[in-house]
């Protein structure tokens, strides 16, 4: 990265160090004479005279001392490809020529030579810039030998600098002892290219092979001589410079992170002096071996007017939408090129020519604006000079509107000011990141999970980043605690008080502990979260807020898609109006097995996820950066399958560690956090699932109750029953807590039980012994003489009340209705202490089977069923095209045909021998077809006929069909 143009020198440059007054007097006053004469003979009129001192340029004392150690305020685990770093370009260079009787820098080559600020010789400005804020160093060397051996000293084209590279080693060694927190990252190139204007290496060393030797003496401790490869001892260096970036036999692939090169020198790259990367040295990604990578580095230093530095400006801010994978669609190419979120990115503000000199360019003219304003304007949005930046940005820009990061910035006298602008762009957490997990169930876990939250925390600690978890809670669910049936709660009657969220549940056994805070709580919602967040975020002031909410929002029908997406919305603008800074990883909605009946959840999930991810970038500002998480994407959920699931929808231990990836992968890509981002195992352990011990069966005054000991962990229990001499177990009635009560019993029924474990899907464990028990209730029996009859919204019961042992101590009834055309459907059920009842809000059209229940102070009895309705349907029609036909001698089956508007059939028998009338029982036929068996003496003595009903209201009989004899009978 050459940049003069007018290099005169003697053929070598000499270290004073190394020479006596004399000799250096004279080589001035040739250099000087040289370049006035190449002047008058070109006729060349010098540029304007240097810009006075801003906020932009030539104060970079002016800088915030706070910026002494500013990245000790940086998390370990950030990338350096995710920082903003100020750097200088040349950076000690500070002298074209001295005078010899002041020995001060003046004169024309002085203008075209010098970068930066001079605060001393050997190296003692560095001092400065690295009290300033500097962190990227670029240093130009060439091999001189003196009266020790071959050494590097520091030039500018021919211009030798006053220093050498011990100078700039002890320098920068004693601030990185002083502030062991920081980093100094450093570009080294090979200045000399041996003929003029350029300098040239001392003779017989000016090749590439001991240019790598050279520097790898300092690195090893010994000095070459000067005759073969002789050497002496020497200062070794190694130790200062991080290890991986000067292996000589190499280049690491991508940029560490911060925590990896704390109190280090990080060797970006060590350049020949005609382009190209030493290979063995550096960062491959932004400097591969053998030459320059302008994909990554944007070193256009050539500006040949005044006019034309308007243009180099426009490079560097190019090259800033290029970091931040941003586009302007007038400029070939840009829209095409990929966003990088990994790589390193260098940009050098510099540049000069033999018309313009380096301070022109940086700190402009009274008719010409600076790099370094242009670059100060940008940064503080000023001027509209960087729209693209900008979430209303023209159409013309694209990609990424979030300005996350500037890369390492290499300019000419940088300004205190610009310093600090470059210096406040990055992800600045008093070294600590605060983050607060915020979601539903799915993020605060059961007891005995790893959690997502936790694997994030694993992945946080790995990668050197320090966190604090915050929030007003620690743990997990907890079991549901075993407690005896209750009776229903009245109608009108208010509910309880709701209790603070239960969040005492501990985590996995081999969990450890583990920074658990967080604001995530069974069954919320973002229309709940939006009204509480603001003073949550008021109390922790998180950096970072980790959302995953909205499944309750559209599962339980609190909102649709839209209405979910405006609670988000709310959310992230109550969050930042407590915290103006707060950065947001916002997840959108899993997709669950499919529910019966609930093909909406499936559509509405798709569009919320489209719209959230539609609504972010707009979401997003320059300070309060937000994005998407896609937890959709990475959760291995569907309708058809969730493997990832132990319901369906709570993740697994395989699970958590897919939404920990989704986190992970945005916090890497979007934030710069972390150096890498692990693979999902391919698999975790299952659950365990042991069989409780402790089994107890025992009667009680409800009925019978089964109780064990709970398993740690466990997800639920299965509890099976059967009366005593049954071969056949009922159905696995899965439960959360450790009890297991059998009410709706008969005294004197002898009942067997078995308990196993659950440990998710397809995880059960083995079943416990068979316990046994004898009913002997002291409940009340159900009412008598129940009625029901459908309303436009519900249904209307009356009943009586009944009579006989313990219904004097009834206090209330209990009105159940299930919905028989809603798979998977809760029983509603409500209390009363009347003798009728109206269930309203029922579902139209839907078949809904119906019961009441009396409770006493015992508990609640076998309830009386009475017949089902159809919500908003009338008298049903009378049921057609009755068929007969008879299975063998005493069974027939019957067919007809039946009708939406009947909640149910009624079949009416009669003997055609006896005289008898037809009778049909209170039992109701659900479906359009029915079994009667045991018809003695045969079948062909019974007509049978067929009414509809529902609820009270009740067809006429259906033609009446004599069963035929069957052949043989």
């Amino acid at each position: 990265m050459p940049r003069l143009r007018f290099r005169l020198s003697s053929p070598s440059s000499i270290r004073p160090a190394r020479a006596t007054r004399s000799v250096r007097r004279r080589g001035r006053t040739l250099i000087g004479a040289g370049l006035a004469l190449f002047l008058s003979a070109s006729g060349v009129v010098l540029t304007a005279g240097p810009a006075q001192a801003d906020d932009n340029y030539k104060s970079i004392t002016s800088a915030s001392p706070a910026n002494a150690d500013w990245m000790s305020r940086i998390a370990d685990g950030t990338s350096l490809s995710w920082l903003s770093v100020p750097g200088t370009h040349d950076s000690i260079s500070l002298c074209g020529e001295m005078d010899p009787e002041t020995e001060t820098c003046a004169g024309p080559i002085d203008s075209l030579t010098r970068t930066q600020e001079n605060h001393g010789f050997s190296a003692k400005t560095l001092t400065t810039q690295y009290r300033a804020g500097i962190r990227a160093l670029d240093i130009r060397v060439r091999v001189d030998k003196g009266d020790k051996g071959l050494g590097f000293t520091i030039h500018h084209g021919a211009a030798y600098q006053y220093a050498n590279f011990t100078d700039v080693l002890n320098v920068t060694r004693d601030f990185l002892r002083d502030k062991p927190d920081e980093t100094v990252l450093l570009q080294l190139k090979a200045e000399c290219e041996g003929k003029i204007p350029s300098c040239k290496d001392a003779d017989g060393f000016g090749t590439d092979e001991w240019r790598k030797k050279v520097l790898d003496s300092y690195l090893d401790g010994r000095t070459y001589t000067g005759k073969g490869d002789g050497s002496t001892p020497a200062t070794a260096w190694r130790d200062l410079f991080w290890g991986p970036s000067v292996t000589g036999k190499g280049q690491r692939d991508t940029a560490p992170t911060l925590g990896e090169v704390r109190g280090k020198i990080v060797l970006m790259g060590f350049r020949a002096p005609n382009g190209g990367i030493y290979d063995g040295y550096g960062i491959k990604q932004p400097y591969p071996a053998n030459g320059m990578n302008e994909e990554y580095v944007q070193d256009d230093f050539e500006v040949s007017t005044i006019s034309d530095i308007a243009g180099k400006w426009e490079k560097v801010r190019a090259h800033l939408r290029r970091t931040n994978g941003t586009w302007d669609s007038s400029r070939p190419g840009e829209k095409e090129y990929p966003y990088k979120p990994g790589a390193l990115y260098v940009n050098y503000a510099s540049g000069s020519s033999g018309l313009v000199h380096p301070y022109t360019v940086a700190g402009g003219t009274p008719t010409a604006t600076g790099v370094n304003e242009f670059l100060g304007q940008c940064l503080r949005d000023q001027k509209d000079r960087c729209p693209e930046f900008h979430p209303d940005r023209g159409e013309k820009f694209g990609g990424r509107s979030t300005w996350d990061r500037l890369g390492v910035i290499m300019m000419d006298f940088p300004g205190g000011r610009l310093i600090d602008d470059i210096i406040a762009r990055n992800q600045n957490s008093g070294g600590t990141y605060l983050v607060m997990v915020v979601g539903d169930s799915m993020s605060q876990g059961l007891e005995g999970d790893y959690t997502w939250r936790y694997r994030l925390w694993q992945w946080f600690r790995d990668q050197r980043i320090a966190v604090d978890f915050v929030g007003p809670y620690t743990g997990t669910q907890p079991p549901t605690a075993p407690t005896a049936p209750q009776p229903p709660r009245l109608q009108g009657e208010a509910a309880p008080p709701e209790g603070p969220p239960r969040t005492s549940g501990g985590y996995a056994r081999d969990a450890g502990e583990f920074d658990s805070d967080h604001f995530a709580v069974w069954g919320r919602q973002a229309a709940q979260d939006k009204s509480l967040i603001k003073a949550q975020v008021e109390k922790y002031q998180p950096d970072l807020l980790l959302v995953g909410l909205g499944f309750n929002d559209m599962g339980w029908f609190v909102s649709d898609a839209s209405g979910t997406l405006a609670s988000m919305k709310t959310l992230v603008d109550e969050a930042r109006a407590a915290q103006p800074r707060l950065k947001f990883a916002l997840a959108n909605v899993p997709q669950r097995t499919k529910i019966g009946g609930r093909d909406d959840l499936i559509t509405k999930t798709d569009t919320y996820n489209k719209m959230l991810a539609d609504a972010i970038p707009a979401w997003s500002t320059g300070t309060s950066p937000v994005k998407l998480v896609d937890w959709r994407g990475s959760y291995r959920c569907a309708p058809d399958a969730c493997p990832a699931a132990y319901d369906g929808l709570h993740p697994n231990a395989l699970g958590e560690h897919q939404i920990a990836n989704a986190y992970m992968t945005t916090l890497h890509k979007e934030f710069g956090l972390g150096g890498s981002v692990p693979d999902v195992p391919a698999s975790a352990p299952n659950r365990s699932a042991p069989t409780p011990g402790n089994v107890n069966a025992t009667s009680a005054e409800s009925g019978i109750v089964v109780t064990w000991d709970p398993v740690y962990g466990a997800y639920g229990y299965e509890v099976r029953s059967r009366l005593a001499g049954s071969p056949v177990w009922n159905p696995p009635s899965r439960i959360s807590a450790n009890r297991f009560d059998t009410n709706w019993v008969v005294d004197g029924q002898e009942w067997e039980y078995q308990v196993r474990t659950n440990g998710g899907d397809g995880v059960e464990g083995a079943w416990s012994g068979i316990k046994k028990a004898t009913a002997h209730p002291k409940t009340a029996a159900g009412p008598v003489g129940i009625v029901t009859r459908p309303t436009a919204t519900g249904v209307e019961f009356a009943w009586g009340a009944p009579t006989g042992p313990y219904t004097d101590t009834i206090d209330r009834y209990a009105v159940l209705a299930y919905d028989l055309d809603t798979p998977g459907a809760f029983v509603d059920t409500a209390g009363t202490r009347e003798k009728s009842f109206r269930f309203d809000n029922l579902k139209p059209g839907h078949r809904y089977s119906l019961a009441v229940q009396t409770w006493n102070k015992a508990g609640g009895g076998l309830p009386a069923v009475g017949r089902p309705v159809v919500v908003g349907a009338g008298t049903p029609p009378t049921p057609t095209g009755l068929k007969v036909t008879s299975t063998d001698a005493t069974t027939v089956e019957l067919n007809w045909t039946g009708s939406k508007a009947a909640a149910g059939y009624r079949v009416w028998t009669r003997n055609i021998n006896n005289g008898s009338q037809s009778t049909a029982t209170e039992w109701i036929v659900q479906d359009p077809s029915h079994t009667v068996a045991y018809l003695f003496p045969g079948v062909w003595n019974y007509e049978f006929c067929v009414t509809a009903v529902n609820g009270a209201l009740e067809s006429g009989k259906s033609s009446c069909v004599v069963a035929p004899r069957p052949a043989g009978s």
